[in-house]
């Protein structure tokens, strides 16, 4: 089964050798790295240590919807059969890959496989509140039940990449993945998966959880598609 792991990194200079170091052999021809107008030594890094890995990378930084999408892209046109997101700020383990595919394996009518994070372990008090609020909200508005919307590590088939292009250039790409997958009605699945929290200071806030929450709103009022 092919697959491509597209990981979209931001000023990662600190965790990036660490990142790829953790990925085995096997893994590392398939990852493609998306760096998205990183202003520190990120780049650098890559192209010194690791330079058999694909780097597709923004002049800018145009958030991490966008950087999804370009990496996303070049798989699908990659043919890749399975195309896997994971973060770039060493939160998940590259050993749970296999358990996504695995998941595919068994189940050939399976489309999409989300993570599932332990919610409340290790996890600041305000991301785990709006994540509760924005999951509760996408599994009575949508009827697509999940136990976290919110976690980066997922993966689908290439065949149903046309039904969930999204269009959000920031973090609500992922909660707009999951509204395009409920109203296709993709199969999915849900696995639990360890998440390790080393940077507290990363990833969205309050105020990205109001706007993805009235974004979710307005997309079930539109009748989004």
């Amino acid at each position: 089964m092919s697959y491509r792991i597209v990981i979209p990194i931001h000023n990662e200079a600190k965790n990036i050798k660490k990142l790829l170091d953790s990925f085995s052999e096997r893994h590392l021809s398939s990852i493609i790295l998306v760096n998205d107008g990183s202003t520190d030594k990120t780049l650098e890094i890559i192209e010194t240590n690791y330079p058999k890995i694909e780097v597709l990378s923004h002049r800018v930084n145009l958030g991490k919807g966008k950087s999804l999408q370009t990496g996303a892209l070049k798989a699908f046109q990659d043919k890749a059969g399975i195309i896997i997101f994971m973060d770039g700020d060493l939160q998940h383990k590259p050993e749970d890959i296999a358990r996504f595919l695995r998941a595919f394996r068994k189940d050939p009518k399976l489309q999409i496989v989300f993570g599932a994070r332990k919610i409340g372990i290790n996890m600041r008090f305000a991301s785990f509140f709006g994540n509760k609020i924005l999951t509760v909200t996408i599994n009575l508005l949508f009827r697509y039940f999940l136990n976290d919307t919110q976690c980066g590590f997922r993966a689908f088939r290439r065949t149903v990449f046309p039904k969930i292009i999204w269009n959000s250039p920031d973090y609500a790409a992922e909660t707009e993945i999951i509204i395009k997958a409920a109203k296709n009605k993709l199969k999915y699945k849900e696995i639990p998966i360890d998440t390790i929290y080393l940077d507290h200071n990363k990833g969205t806030y309050f105020i990205h959880g109001i706007i993805i929450l009235f974004k979710i709103i307005f997309w079930r009022v539109t009748s989004y598609k």
